[in-house]
């Protein structure tokens, strides 16, 4: 739901509220106002009656269906009595009902005889001003409400368009572009605030971008040169005689740490890649023979382990992803079931158009199953893993949108991952 959607709601309900509260005082002040009126009337009405008995004006003449004069007698003051208004319900002239209406009754002196008179009106009923005061809120309100959807529309098409254009920019942005983030001009404070600060924060970005990206590089670069230099001078130190047993295998020791500190360089500088989108080509690929030569390449692996491979690869698996992560995953999710199975044991790979699965036998995790994928972790803590085989897998599963499942039972690793 959008910001201009929201308000229009809000205003809505503020005006409901207030229209309500708004319909009961107007009732109550109709009908104040009508009986107001209405006594105003009737007292008019009386004081003709009396003018008119006054002039001589038989009363039998002036009675109607509204008006009642009788003579009474035993009044023993000769001033006018005061009008008394009130209520009362009377015959419908028309309906089998009766109706509410207002009476005035009062005694008028007139040559020495005292006259009761009585003079009645319509009274409009409350459940009249009642649903005068709905029908009148309610067509307000759906008018009113009307008005504002349409006013929101207008608002949302014209005055919000540069904040519109300005989020498309910001949705297609690019980091890795140089192409400069250039924002619609507009006359509105608030809009131009926004322009100004989201171009401060994609230079600053951007800026960032190059900096990680270019020490990344040039770190995973230079790391190599010295490394090679120093495993080379070791393989040279190796060969020369008179080498005892302990000096040989400190130099072997020696060279294994250079070649894990070789493949963490590369494995990080992978993980940076990917982060950075580096690998943004996405076309459709035949993921089946991605999967299956990697399985070619690591037969002669497996092999060494005993292990027995089992294939169901299903034909022309077509998926959106850059070739190079792809070969990347799958060759990351087999290397760590050879390198974590037993001797003897087996792998199963599994691939439709839904899923990748791979299940292997071997060793409990030491960790969490949901601590796998994250960098440093190992499953089954071997010292020639860099933990970050699974944390790669991830992570390339992630820039696809791919989801990844992990499971053990009854000695068996399952790994899924879901297109």
């Amino acid at each position: 739901m959008n910001l201009i959607t929201k308000t229009t709601l809000i205003y809505l309900f503020a005006v409901l509220v207030i229209l309500s509260v708004g319909g009961v005082l107007t009732y109550y002040g109709v009908e104040n106002e009508v009986k107001r009126e209405t006594d105003f009337d009737l007292r008019f009405h009386f004081r003709q009656l009396s003018k008119a008995l006054e002039e001589g004006i038989p009363a039998s003449i002036l009675l109607d269906d509204r008006v009642h004069i009788s003579e009474v007698s035993g009044l023993s003051t000769p001033q006018d009595t005061i009008p008394v208004y009130s209520d009362t319900l009377a015959q419908h002239p028309y309906l089998p009902r009766q109706e509410m209406q207002r009476k005035v009754v009062g005694v008028k002196e007139v040559k020495g005889k005292f006259y009761r008179i009585q003079v009645m009106d319509v009274f409009i009923e409350s459940d009249d001003i009642y649903e005068g005061v709905v029908q009148a809120m309610t067509r307000f309100f759906l008018f009113l409400g009307g008005a504002l959807l349409l006013l929101s529309f207008l608002i949302a098409r014209f005055l919000f368009r540069p904040f519109q254009k300005t989020l498309e920019k910001i949705r297609t942005f690019d980091l890795k572009k140089d192409a400069p983030l250039q924002l619609t001009k507009t006359s509105t404070r608030e809009f131009r605030q926004l322009n100004a600060f989201v171009e401060q924060m994609v230079d600053k970005a951007r800026r960032d971008y190059r900096s990680v990206k270019e020490f990344s590089e040039n770190a995973s670069h230079e790391m190599q040169t010295p490394l090679a230099i120093a495993r080379g001078k070791l393989e040279l130190l190796l060969e020369t005689e008179n080498l005892d047993t302990e000096q040989t295998r400190l130099i072997q020791s020696a060279q294994q740490s250079l070649g894990k500190l070789s493949k963490l360089g590369e494995a990080l500088a992978l993980l940076t890649k990917i982060d950075n989108k580096e690998f943004a080509t996405q076309a459709e690929v035949d993921f089946s023979k991605i999967v299956k030569n990697c399985l070619v390449n690591f037969e002669d692996l497996a092999q060494l382990k005993n292990l027995e491979f089992k294939k169901q690869i299903e034909e022309h698996v077509q998926l959106r992803i850059d070739p190079v992560l792809g070969d990347i995953l799958v060759s990351n999710l087999v290397k760590n079931t050879i390198r974590h199975n037993i001797e003897g044991g087996w792998i199963e790979v599994s691939l439709t158009g839904d899923q990748l699965v791979i299940c292997n036998t071997g060793a409990a995790p030491k960790v969490q199953p949901d601590q796998l994928f994250e960098r440093f972790q190992k499953g089954a803590g071997s010292n020639k893993s860099l933990g970050l085989g699974l944390a790669i897998v991830k992570k390339i599963c992630e820039v696809n949108n791919y989801k990844i499942d992990y499971q053990f039972a009854d000695g068996v690793h399952l790994i899924s991952v879901h297109f």
